[in-house]
């Protein structure tokens, strides 16, 4: 998708993640000026002269600020924020260990609301802005055996649509991208847990896929857009009932351990 962006100062975190990655070289063809952000992993993209990538540990709310004086003063504003930084740790909740529990917590969830309120105090000054979510199917249906990753989704979810009406007539505007599964590294690490079933239910999209959305609500802003299109209305009419989805599960399960089982074969 063209849009030209030359003007726009965005900032991308998860810059060396598979979505992370994907946005900001969509965005890089586009014009914009990108603040890469990462943690830990190494930077593989090419230089360019209008992506910066910045080493950020997202967990301390001191990186954020560090993060965002230096976006405005080596830019002078920002335009739009992509929360593109998450991690999963699938297996049973009972023996999930303390440290990965609160590291899911922190990342997908805290940080983000962290961040969030540190870049609208920037926008309102500006008397505009924009904020992209990346959340997940996750957090409209329930994933057994990555419990703690979907209930920081259904929290992503709430709070995006929440914060979007606490903004309006501001000029800031908030918007959620639910993707269903996604052909990444954490897909892949998701699969090879035993129980993981829910992820492998549709056919994995591809990270630019993802990416191509990011760009469709930069272009015509919208509170939430779910792709693949087709699985928009199929987990809402899934979770409307929870006893429904308690009795379907078992149904639900053998069919995503099945499609796990060809997706490791394939990939």
């Amino acid at each position: 998708m063209k849009i030209d962006l030359k003007d726009k100062v965005i900032i991308v975190t998860g810059g060396s993640g598979g979505i992370g990655s994907a946005i900001i070289n969509e965005l890089s063809n586009s014009g914009a000026t990108i603040v890469s952000v990462y943690h830990q992993n190494p930077v593989n993209e090419k230089p360019a002269i209008n992506i910066f990538y910045m080493q950020t540990n997202l967990l301390e709310p001191e990186e954020w600020e560090k993060l965002l004086s230096y976006t405005l003063k080596n830019f002078g504003r920002i335009d739009i924020l992509i929360n593109s930084a998450g991690v999963l740790e699938p297996g049973e909740f009972s023996l999930l260990q303390k440290d990965k529990l609160n590291n899911m917590i922190d990342l997908n969830f805290t940080s983000i609301l962290v961040g969030i309120q540190k870049t609208i105090a920037i926008m309102m000054k500006q008397g505009y802005g924009q904020i992209i979510n990346i959340g997940s199917l996750g957090g409209i249906v329930p994933m057994p055996y990555s419990a703690v990753y979907s209930a920081t989704k259904f929290a992503l979810r709430g709070f995006s649509f929440s914060l979007a009406e606490e903004l309006k007539g501001t000029g800031i505007n908030i918007s959620l991208i639910t993707p269903g599964s996604v052909k990444t590294k954490m897909l892949n690490y998701e699969a090879k847990n035993e129980y993981s079933s829910i992820s492998f239910l549709s056919k994995p999209i591809s990270v630019e896929k993802v990416a191509n959305a990011v760009l469709k609500l930069i272009h015509k802003p919208k509170i939430e857009l779910i792709i693949p299109r087709s699985q928009a209305i199929p987990p809402k009419l899934l979770v409307f009932s929870p006893r429904l989805f308690s009795e379907l599960y078992k149904i639900l399960h053998r069919i995503g351990i099945s499609a796990k089982k060809k997706y490791l074969l394939r990939f």
